[in-house]
């Protein structure tokens, strides 16, 4: 997902060549496969991938939201990644990682409806990147996002609300280190199958 050519301060952005489709859009920094198969291993050697329940994502659709945008044209999507490319070039946050350390819910634990893996993200870079993306959304006309960011990998989405603190307390995570290279604009794309998230834009840090 990365560009062909490079700009000031290392960053990349790459129109990636996919077709462009209905659905919501949003900013997210991805997973490389080491890291899914590391954490689908904890969850499933803890026991606790057996206890999930609710819908669960598959661990292709695992990323980090950075900011949720939801429905744009593509003059909107494409002025999202000019802006966040320069906001990155003139910040120049560079690179960096995170770990997953344990498990979390939205919006808590004894009635939750979002399973997630939360995130420790002691460099701040996470929360760097989202604070650029919600700055670019709002350039482009979008209202600014009004909750605080919390970093997480959603591993399950619980309809009607569950406790899930038996869950929670039964796992321990060796930590899982995640690598932070780029930022990608993605677009939700529905199948029969459920929903599968195509990069449609990636800015490399």
């Amino acid at each position: 997902m990365h560009g062909n050519g490079g700009s000031a301060h290392g960053a990349v952005r790459a129109r990636l060549r996919v077709a462009i489709v209905s659905g919501n859009i949003f900013f997210a920094v991805d997973l490389v496969d080491e890291t899914r198969h590391a954490l689908a291993a904890s969850l499933s050697d803890s026991g606790a991938a057996a206890r999930i329940p609710g819908r669960r994502t598959r661990p292709s659709n695992w990323h980090i939201t950075l900011r949720f945008i939801g429905e744009a044209d593509e003059v909107q999507i494409d002025r999202l990644a000019e802006r966040v490319e320069r906001l990155l070039r003139l910040s120049a946050p560079g690179r960096g990682t995170a770990t997953v350390e344990n498990l979390g819910a939205f919006p808590r634990q004894a009635k939750a409806t979002v399973l997630y893996a939360s995130i420790t993200d002691r460099s701040g870079l996470l929360s760097t990147l989202a604070g650029i993306c919600d700055e670019a959304a709002t350039d482009v006309g979008f209202e600014p996002e009004g909750r605080p960011f919390v970093p997480h990998l959603t591993l399950a989405r619980i309809r009607p609300p569950r406790d899930v603190r038996s869950i929670i307390d039964a796992i321990e995570f060796v930590p899982i280190r995640i690598e932070i290279g780029a930022v990608t604009l993605f677009r939700t794309k529905s199948t029969a199958k459920g929903p599968i998230y195509v990069p449609l834009y990636s800015c490399e840090l």
